[in-house]
């Protein structure tokens, strides 16, 4: 059996070639336009920097105020045998405020008094014979204290059989007080040359309490007239520790 070959038309080949070029043209046409998608996705998803600058913080920082009253030359005594007309040498307190903050002073003054084998209490202010209380201190402007004379419930630790009285929150001052104040209170106790067997064996003890309160917003206001040497019982917003 004789194959014969047929010669191939020019005109189809040609037309197979066009084809082919035309694919893949087409090709590259939908290759560019999925990388054009993808380069569009990529520039959407990115995040641009910006220069930027931050101070440094500040910290605040709040204390509260100190408030601080010792006593730096106590001065306490005991005195005994004591006679009619004698008068001893006076028994002190000493303060010194070193508080931070400005403050109001004032000091508390109990007087406790007993009856010994004569039958009468030594400090007694109905009578006219007993022992009398003075207190008084050294400020630039002298403060005379008043000695409580109404008879009041005992504080704890009282002497058995005592008879005492009590006046609270008399005033160093009417002005504020500042850090490096210092105070020195003195009690003398003295008995009139006209005291009787009645007084005999008898006792009294005189208790000063200086305190402060800070005055910055507690502005001093008291019942009476704010008076040195008076008590000052606390009125509307101000208020004693």
């Amino acid at each position: 059996m004789t194959t014969v070959s047929l010669p191939t038309r020019p005109g189809r080949r040609l037309r197979q070639i066009g084809l082919t070029h035309a694919r893949r043209r087409m090709l590259l046409v939908v290759g560019s336009v999925t990388a054009l998608t993808a380069a569009s996705s990529l520039v959407a998803g990115t995040t641009f920097g910006f220069y930027s600058s931050s101070a440094s913080p500040e910290q605040n920082t709040f204390v509260t105020g100190v408030v601080t009253l010792a006593d730096t030359g106590t001065g306490a005594c005991t005195v005994v045998n004591m006679a009619p007309g004698d008068s001893p040498p006076a028994c002190t307190l000493g303060t010194t405020y070193s508080g931070s903050m400005s403050v109001y002073l004032a000091v508390d003054v109990v007087v406790e008094a007993q009856a010994g084998s004569g039958g009468t209490a030594l400090y007694n202010p109905a009578g006219s014979n007993g022992a009398t209380v003075a207190i008084t201190d050294n400020q630039s402007a002298p403060v005379t204290y008043v000695v409580p004379s109404t008879v009041t419930a005992c504080p704890g630790g009282a002497p058995t059989g005592s008879t005492c009285y009590e006046l609270d929150n008399e005033l160093l001052g009417t002005n504020p007080y500042v850090n490096g104040a210092t105070d020195t209170i003195s009690t003398t106790v003295t008995l009139p040359g006209t005291a009787a067997n009645a007084y005999q064996a008898g006792a009294v003890q005189v208790i000063l309490t200086a305190h402060a309160v800070q005055s910055k917003d507690n502005g001093l206001s008291c019942t009476t007239t704010p008076t040195a040497g008076h008590p000052c019982s606390a009125n509307g917003t101000f208020a004693w520790s």
